[in-house]
């Protein structure tokens, strides 16, 4: 994650925006046993930095304050809908989801019953996105 973002998001944050947890590798490694996959890198340095949550109602997924795996739950929660193993869910909208790729590290819209779509290079690529949209919409 860029120095860039990371300024952007302290500046514009509420309290409770994020959760901030303390995550260790032994809850990563947690994860990625539960869900039978590597986590991309640069999705591990927002789940450490960070955690879960967003700005101006964009909530990314993450590690909530008791160390509970918001991400790890969803992401079963919709396989059981058909979602592709390698997928990671990263954000609910409603109409789709915004899944991480786990082979690839791209970001892809998921919707049920529908070919999914590539929406994003790269995990930060999406971050930086959406938190601009969050801001621009502030």
């Amino acid at each position: 994650m860029n120095q860039e973002l990371r300024i952007a998001i302290k500046r514009h944050e509420s309290i409770g925006d994020f959760t901030y947890p303390i995550v260790e590798d032994k809850l990563i490694s947690e994860a990625e046993h539960k869900l039978c996959l590597v986590l991309p890198i640069s999705y591990i340095e927002f789940l450490k930095e960070f955690g879960h949550g967003g700005l101006d109602g964009i909530e990314t997924f993450g590690i909530g304050k008791n160390n509970q795996l918001i991400f790890v739950d969803e992401t079963l929660k919709y396989r059981n809908l058909g979602l592709p193993h390698n997928f990671i869910v990263i954000e609910n909208c409603d109409e789709w989801l915004y899944c991480l790729d786990s082979n690839n590290g791209q970001i892809i819209t998921w919707t049920y019953n529908e070919t999914p779509e590539f929406s994003f290079n790269s995990f930060d690529e999406y971050l930086q996105c959406r938190i601009n949209d969050a801001i621009d919409n502030m």
